[in-house]
């Protein structure tokens, strides 16, 4: 019997991402592995921004947000071909506007979709300090006037205690290779 394996999906996080898929990363015109906008030059700051509508006096595309122009896989495939190409100062120049820098060898596989198969980098993108904003909601100092402070979803100081303590008392319970020991949590 032959065993066949298809790689559907991969994730990483964006630096990893952008090497297996020779993208450019946040380092060209075009950073978004989702999206076509174009990004603007500042040559104040010396950096690429990204915004739906061009600062006033400054030549861009204006983006509706709700209806972003996508990447697609073809899109992928022709820039790709275009980078292949081009050389010298010209290539540069077409590796910037297209965010591509190379063929992925991951073309060859016909179960991998670009952009749709390389997921979001869940941590960077969703995690990251969610954690903090959600623990100033659950104590009702999200707000800076109190104006959710008698909302359902706060906790009361004797709640805060009681799961400070089962977080400390659960320390010897939970293996280090998690990462570092609970502590109390109030």
């Amino acid at each position: 019997f032959t065993l066949h394996a298809h790689v559907l999906s991969l994730f990483g996080d964006l630096l990893a991402l952008a090497k297996v898929m020779c993208t450019t990363g946040y380092n060209s015109y075009k950073a978004c592995r989702f999206c076509s906008i174009q990004g603007i030059y500042c040559q104040r700051n010396r950096h690429v921004y990204f915004s739906l509508k061009p600062p006033p006096g400054m030549p861009g595309f204006q983006y509706n947000s709700k209806n972003l122009p996508l990447r697609t896989h073809e899109d992928y495939v022709n820039d790709a071909m275009a980078i292949e190409q081009m050389n010298g100062k010209l290539n540069k120049h077409e590796v910037q506007m297209r965010g591509l820098n190379g063929r992925s060898i991951l073309f060859e596989l016909d179960s991998i979709e670009f952009p749709i198969s390389f997921s979001i980098d869940i941590m960077h993108e969703l995690f990251e300090n969610i954690a903090p904003t959600m623990l100033r909601h659950w104590s009702g100092t999200f707000f800076k006037n109190n104006q959710a402070s008698n909302s359902d979803y706060i906790l009361s100081n004797s709640d805060w205690a009681k799961i400070g303590k089962i977080m400390e008392d659960n320390r010897k319970n939970i293996p280090l290779s998690f990462g570092r020991p609970l502590i109390d949590i109030q």
